[in-house]
């Protein structure tokens, strides 16, 4: 049966494990049925999910009738209403990463629709999840509610999520004056409910996770309260000089709680994200982050698509310090979206075109080459492997291919040097020694 496929084992990025796996799950009536009646594409790139994606193999095998979910375009969020447990969200997840990464390795999406479909995903999940835990009567303050607002950083905060990455959070709860009742048991309140909220999405177990939470970035860090009021908070950042947490805040993004906190806290740190003017003193931290960022790269080990050099964060950084510096009197650069961002600046003459059109491709490679690195093991990935034979499966399943595996990556080594060499270029032209702002 195994050689009726033989065309799209050779088309796989590794024909004997793929092979071996295809065996596995030529068992069930419904692969069979799908690889049947489906168009050699959507069969060449079932094969291409499950020689790639270790879990996405192993989620089949228990769920071989998902396989109906490859090439689908519409999403699962419209049955998130009806999920009526913790267990039920896992497995919509799975469904919508199986979906996802179908349309992903097709490769013929804009990549920004990938992007946007798993922040989506989280976006739905954390709301939901927030939804479920708020109904457990256990968790009730004095039959009041309990209102905080949950705000989302970094990719998530930019609608621009990986596959398999921290979700950035800070959380910011009601003033005292705002609360009726001990505000003491309100505040305990509150934080019963993150780390309730925080265990619901990180437990572990047969069917997988939701998402690993990293509530950090909030003021004083690791060390400080899960949450504080919304006065406090405002006050914490018109005194921060840490600049790094003004960056943070340009991707923040209200997602989850109550509506009426987002806004106001939004609303209230506008003037720290985008300030009026800037003094020496800001563009020294700026130097100071770029020189953090460049020792980073320094150190030795596999290339790093997140933080090496030529990296994501290159382009990152360079369109982020133009958006500071602009942002206050160009509205429209005030979003969190990088390459949203990156056309704004093109229409207002902060970008050449042609320019723009580089670092967008740069970053759409660089994005696409972490996803296939995090969709293995579903895992927080971003060392692209030394070794030959991982590497050129990557490599195969990004599209690259010829006569033989030496001239697959030379092809998709040289296509990598030239893209990041474009963020490279990003990162060295901004905040040059001398120049002002």
């Amino acid at each position: 049966m195994i050689s009726k496929y033989k065309d799209l084992l050779d088309q796989s990025p590794n024909s004997e494990l793929a092979t071996l796996r295809l065996e596995r799950l030529l068992q069930e009536d419904s692969v069979r049925q799908y690889l049947h009646e489906s168009s050699t594409e959507w069969g060449r790139v079932f094969v291409h999910i499950i020689t790639v994606s270790n879990f996405l193999f192993h989620y089949l095998c228990r769920k071989p009738e998902t396989i109906n979910l490859i090439g689908v375009e519409q999403n699962e969020l419209s049955n998130i209403e009806k999920v009526t447990d913790i267990e039920g969200l896992r497995l919509l997840k799975y469904r919508e990463l199986l979906r996802i990464t179908s349309l992903d390795i097709d490769n013929n999406i804009p990549y920004e629709q990938v992007l946007s479909a798993l922040s989506e995903l989280a976006d739905g999940i954390l709301n939901k999840a927030l939804e479920l835990i708020e109904a457990d009567q256990e968790l009730k303050w004095a039959d009041n509610e309990v209102p905080f607002a949950l705000f989302a950083m970094g990719k998530l905060g930019a609608q621009e999520l990986n596959y398999s990455s921290d979700v950035d959070l800070i959380c910011v709860c009601a003033n005292k004056e705002d609360i009726s009742g001990d505000v003491d048991e309100y505040h305990s309140a509150v934080v019963q409910r993150i780390r309730q909220f925080v265990r619901t999405l990180e437990e572990i177990t047969a069917t997988g996770f939701l998402y690993r939470v990293d509530l950090n970035l909030r003021p004083w860090g690791r060390s400080a309260p899960l949450v504080m009021s919304i006065d406090d908070t405002e006050h914490y950042y018109e005194a921060s000089t840490e600049a790094w947490e003004r960056f943070a805040w340009l991707r923040a993004r209200f997602v989850a709680g109550s509506d009426l906190l987002g806004a106001d806290m939004l609303e209230r740190l506008h003037p720290f994200k985008y300030r009026q003017t800037l003094g020496l003193d800001d563009l020294e931290r700026f130097i100071d982050i770029k020189n953090e960022m460049a020792a980073i790269r320094r150190k030795e080990g596999c290339w790093n698509v997140k933080m090496g050099e030529g990296g994501i964060r290159d382009i990152e950084f360079f369109i982020q310090v133009l958006q500071i510096v602009n942002a206050r009197h160009h509205p429209e650069l005030q979003q969190t979206n990088t390459l949203k961002l990156l056309t704004c600046m093109v229409e207002i003459g902060l970008v050449d075109g042609n320019e723009a059109k580089n670092i967008s491709e740069s970053y759409l490679f660089l994005r696409r080459l972490e996803n296939r690195l995090q969709m293995v093991d579903e895992l927080q990935v971003h060392d692209l492997p030394d070794k030959e034979v991982k590497r050129l499966i990557i490599a195969r399943s990004l599209g690259f291919s010829d006569i033989d595996s030496d001239a697959t990556l030379g092809k998709f080594n040289q296509y990598l040097s030239h893209q990041r060499n474009v963020a490279r270029q990003c990162f060295d032209k901004i905040l040059l020694k001398g120049q002002e702002i």
